[in-house]
């Protein structure tokens, strides 16, 4: 059977990453077809496109890529479609098992794909970002893209994933600056305060946002193991949810709420579960009369 690569861009040269997109690009290159839908790019990213396929569409630039994903899988004209990103390279040994897949081993209609990611400069696998499965291969007409930002798709058929392997694993370039993380943020949480559903807030809001993903991200998920990166990254994806709360706040006309027994308990509820998990890493760190020591300060969260 034959393959469709989709891959959406704009803007994907940053700095001197010219040569990333170009290795995105050769990755592909396997493929039965190239499609590329472009958002209005402003740099070179069209031109550096041409040299490997003229399949090259134009798509409005709304700020985030899933109202043009259903569009790109249109273009696509073969019997599977294979979704990569501008800023991601496909490994040779992942080209080896698509191809596999796509010629008659599949025993589903839809894969989603483990992704290594590449943030501030080193393999980030830690708090919840390994191994990222992404639903990126899939039979034409098995996936359908909603138009919210960070929507799950609808599929059709059977669905499977790849082994958790590194050789398996899309390369993925992501936030390589703190200051790119926190453009994308300041975006994405203003998309994602339009979209989530308005309503009546309270002061308690954004402890309980930031709580909640603070604790999956750094104990949960061990962001505190993945040392500087795993912290900061926990912390940074924390602030993105509080964002969110504030610009729905912010789009309601910042009514006043006053501080109440909510408030309070939402405190108390974060001081719990940080004693908690403290206690939690502190059992795994130690043994004899100290390791029962701190199973009591877990069990009492104290």
């Amino acid at each position: 059977m034959s393959l469709s690569v989709v891959i959406n861009t704009k803007d994907a040269l940053t700095g001197n990453d010219e040569h990333k997109f170009a290795d995105t690009l050769k990755s592909i290159a396997f493929a039965d077809e190239i499609i590329v839908v472009d958002m209005n790019s402003s740099d070179r990213t069209v031109e550096i496109a041409k040299k490997f396929t003229d399949k090259i569409y134009t798509f409005r630039d709304v700020g985030f890529v899933e109202p043009a994903r259903n569009f790109a899988i249109s273009k696509a004209s073969k019997d599977w479609v294979l979704i990569i990103d501008a800023d991601e390279i496909l490994p040779s040994t992942l080209k080896e098992r698509i191809l596999q897949l796509t010629q008659g081993d599949a025993t589903a209609d839809v894969y989603y794909l483990p992704r290594k990611n590449m943030v501030f400069g080193t393999w980030f696998h830690s708090a919840g970002w390994w191994p990222d499965y992404q639903l990126r291969l899939f039979k034409k007409g098995a996936v359908v893209w909603s138009d919210k930002i960070h929507s799950v798709p609808k599929t059709k058929g059977n669905t499977d994933k790849l082994a958790p392997r590194e050789d398996y694993a899309i390369l993925h370039y992501n936030y390589q600056t703190v200051e790119q993380f926190i453009e994308r943020l300041n975006r994405y949480t203003s998309h994602e305060a339009r979209q989530r559903q308005e309503g009546r807030l309270s002061s308690s809001a954004v402890i309980d946002a930031f709580n909640a993903e603070l604790m999956s991200r750094l104990f949960e998920h061990k962001g505190l193991s993945g040392g500087m990166h795993g912290v900061s990254l926990s912390f940074l994806q924390a602030f993105y949810e509080l964002v969110v709360v504030l610009k729905q706040w912010e789009r309601a006309g910042f009514p006043e709420y006053k501080s109440d027994r909510r408030t309070v308990r939402s405190l108390q509820k974060l001081s719990a579960n940080l004693d908690y998990w403290l206690a939690d890493w502190h059992i795994s760190q130690s043994g004899g009369l100290s390791r029962l020591f701190w199973k009591l300060r877990r069990k009492f969260r104290v």
